[in-house]
């Protein structure tokens, strides 16, 4: 059966999607759905109501609202116990996605160095990783258990962002990932160090071949955007003299080349002309602080220092309350003091951003990214996805993925994918979203061979709709589009 779509329909959906996104509040939304369904009485309305504030802070904590994580929230007695579950993993036994997930990670072998300079092995393995990670992040925040942990990955991806675009980064994209699911709820100062030693990130920016031996010039490439991007921010007081001296402190930094382990190189690194007295933005060594003790400090400095507090509290508030808060806005200031106070604990600075009093008038609506738009349609149209025939599923995730331009991990450069509604909403965007949900729909559109179906299927009945071409015209609605 294939799926079809009337132009008309697509195009009331976008006006629908635009007004909403432009909305304040959720009346306008809930207006623009009703004109809508006037239109169109196949869409069925599923999604509550954008206005409800309780289901409103569930979308931002989770891909999608779904009744079985409206008995999980009321099992935990309410959101704020649920939300406590969460930040604890005090997770259901099982999650309908366990067994698809544990078949996903087990096709990646560790990769041999060796092998993967060879033409066959290499792309062998660039696929593997580029599926790995792919099926890892967009099933998971479909069908895992761990809700609130996908969703600030999504955001910790793009703050301390790794490319896996290039080689040899997407070999050790996977392992990368898994530090920042790992640290996503503790201390960000020390995801700042744990990200700063892989070998993913160090070959990302340069760090693994910096010297400052001999006199040599240490490569900045890395310090510029520890200060730049992951921690103070480009307005945290920093100078180029203070590029130099981080890199300098920073210099011996690398990788083992048997093991592809962090390693210092106590040979490589020098301070250069940085001094007892000298400082980088209020840091100064201390007697201990040489060799890699130095960097250890110094990294400690930046992530608690109060411009990383205001930054990182600001972001995380774009993406879990409104991409139109400020950064003196009153929630921001609060979350960031959390943030100090915790001793950089991402935890209760989230926590606090999605239960605040503040929340409700601060949180505005904002159009779906892609891979929350993909992982939203799997989870809310109730997907069966079968382990049976995993290499065909993925290959077609990946594919659709690359369509969207939002590969996880895959944005080049070290700023990470835009955030904002305006960079996913273009013309051509919007058109790509629909034929994104056209193949998910549509199981005729998912087999490249009659030998090579998926095992990826979307129940029309889930969304009260009874075929695929209905379900299609339910998901490009506003009521999925825009969260």
């Amino acid at each position: 059966m294939s799926v079809h779509v009337s132009r008309r329909t697509l195009m009331q959906a976008a006006a629908m999607i635009g007004l909403s996104a432009c909305s304040a509040d959720g009346h306008s939304a809930a207006a623009a759905h009703n004109a809508m369904r006037r239109h169109n009485r196949a869409t069925t309305p599923v999604a509550p109501s954008v206005g409800d504030v309780a289901t409103r802070r569930l979308e931002r904590a989770t891909f999608g609202v779904t009744d079985a994580l409206r008995s999980e929230v009321d099992a935990a007695g309410g959101f704020e116990g649920w939300l406590d579950a969460q930040l604890a993993n005090r997770l259901p036994a099982q999650g309908r996605g366990t067994t698809l997930l544990a078949d996903i990670e087990s096709r990646l072998s560790p990769v041999d160095r060796e092998q993967t300079k060879k033409g066959p092995q290499r792309a062998e393995a660039t696929r593997l990783c580029l599926e790995t990670i792919t099926g890892r992040t967009v099933f998971g925040a479909a069908l895992g258990a761990d809700q609130l942990r996908h969703r600030v990955v999504d955001v910790l991806a793009d703050l301390l962002h790794v490319t896996s675009s290039t080689q040899p980064e997407l070999f050790d994209i996977c392992e990368y990932d898994s530090v920042l699911r790992a640290g996503a709820f503790g201390r960000f100062a020390d995801l700042v160090l744990a990200t700063a030693r892989q070998p993913a990130m160090l070959a990302f920016l340069d760090q693994m071949g910096s010297r400052a031996d001999g006199g040599r010039t240490p490569n900045e490439n890395y310090a510029r955007e520890l200060m730049e991007l992951h921690t103070v921010g480009v307005d945290g007081g920093y100078d180029e003299q203070d590029v130099g001296e981080v890199a300098h402190v920073l210099s011996g930094w690398t990788v083992d080349r048997r093991s592809h382990r962090f390693e210092f190189r106590a040979g490589w690194h020098d301070l250069g002309g940085f001094g007892a007295a000298d400082d980088i933005i209020g840091w100064k060594r201390d007697t201990g602080d040489v060799g890699e003790a130095a960097g250890v400090a110094l990294i400690e400095h930046l992530a608690c220092h109060p411009s990383t507090a205001r930054r990182v509290a600001h972001l995380f508030a774009r993406r879990f309350v409104s991409e139109q808060i400020s950064t003196d806005d009153e929630l921001v200031r609060e979350a960031a003091e959390v943030f100090t106070h915790h001793d950089t604990a991402i935890g209760p600075m989230l926590r606090h951003l999605l239960t605040s009093d503040r929340f409700a008038g601060a949180a505005t609506l904002m159009i779906r990214r892609p891979t929350d738009l993909v992982a939203h349609a799997v989870r809310v149209a109730g997907a069966d996805v079968s382990s049976t025939h995993i290499d065909s599923t993925l290959e077609l995730l990946v594919g659709v993925m690359s369509v969207l331009g939002h590969v996880p991990y895959g944005w080049p450069s070290p700023n990470g994918y835009p955030t904002s509604s305006a960079a996913w909403s273009s013309a051509g965007a919007m058109i790509s979203r629909w034929n994104a949900m056209v193949t998910l729909c549509d199981p005729s559109t998912q087999r490249s061979s009659p030998a090579a179906p998926t095992g990826l299927r979307l129940d029309p009945a889930t969304l009260g709709v009874s075929n695929p071409s209905e379900l299609v015209a339910a998901l490009c609605g506003p009521d999925h589009q825009v969260y």
